[in-house]
């Protein structure tokens, strides 16, 4: 058996093709007997079989995968002292009076707060504070009347009408922590809000109201409030 060219134009190319066909190999336009053909395929091995490529073969780095850090995990602290509140707020504190509380968080299912808030102990309306609060299971960005600062609740609540200046941004700290900063400021510049959004839905809030803050003290704070409850 012969295979025949159905038309003259099946034998024109710029290169030699090759293919097995019924036991006979078809070069170009000329048939041979296979077993006269003496070559090397470098495609098929040699029971007529596809050859595995050498990409194809090669087996995955035993390095693949690793050095990857698992995601960090965040938890609620039981007390303003097993996080070391006094030392993360640092000088930031207007007095060294502290009023902590910790308990469930009305309205939301499962979320829970730790509230760590520093004063002078004058009582005095509209005197400065800073606050530094964890909360678990509910975005206080997002509903900031969960946040509650001794002495500052209508100063607090943002539906009142305050000018305020909103700023939702990262810095390469908050992303190797895996955070969100949002930044919440009344305009002259009374109250300041800074959340930390962390991997978990843990959220850490530094508050200064009644002092003038910066807004990258309030960065070092939440920062390093972070790092304390990291797992």
């Amino acid at each position: 058996m012969r295979l025949i060219p159905s038309s003259p134009l099946s034998c024109l190319g710029t290169a030699v093709a090759a293919a097995v066909i019924g036991g006979f190999v078809l070069v170009g336009c000329d048939v041979v007997e296979f077993d006269e053909f003496d070559t090397d395929f470098g495609l098929f091995s040699g029971d007529g079989e596809a050859s595995p490529s050498p990409e194809a073969s090669a087996s995955p780095s035993p390095e693949d995968g690793e050095g990857q850090e698992e995601d960090a995990q965040y938890a609620l602290p039981e007390s303003c002292a097993e996080v070391g509140a006094a030392e993360v707020v640092g000088d930031l504190a207007p007095g060294t009076v502290l009023a902590e509380d910790r308990g469930e968080v009305e309205g939301f299912a499962d979320a829970e707060q730790l509230t760590c808030s520093f004063s002078d102990g004058s009582g005095t309306p509209g005197a400065a504070t800073f606050t530094l609060v964890f909360t678990l299971n509910v975005d206080p960005s997002l509903s900031p009347d969960v946040v509650a600062v001794p002495g500052a609740e209508e100063e607090m609540n943002w539906e009142v009408d305050i000018d305020v200046d909103v700023d939702t941004y990262h810095t390469d700290e908050s992303d190797s922590l895996g955070g969100d900063l949002e930044y919440v400021g009344t305009v002259d510049g009374g109250t300041r809000h800074l959340y930390l959004s962390l991997p978990g839905e843990l959220y850490v809030t530094a508050i200064a109201y009644g002092g003038e803050v910066p807004r990258e003290d309030l960065e070092r704070v939440v920062m390093l409030a972070a790092e304390r409850v990291r797992g």
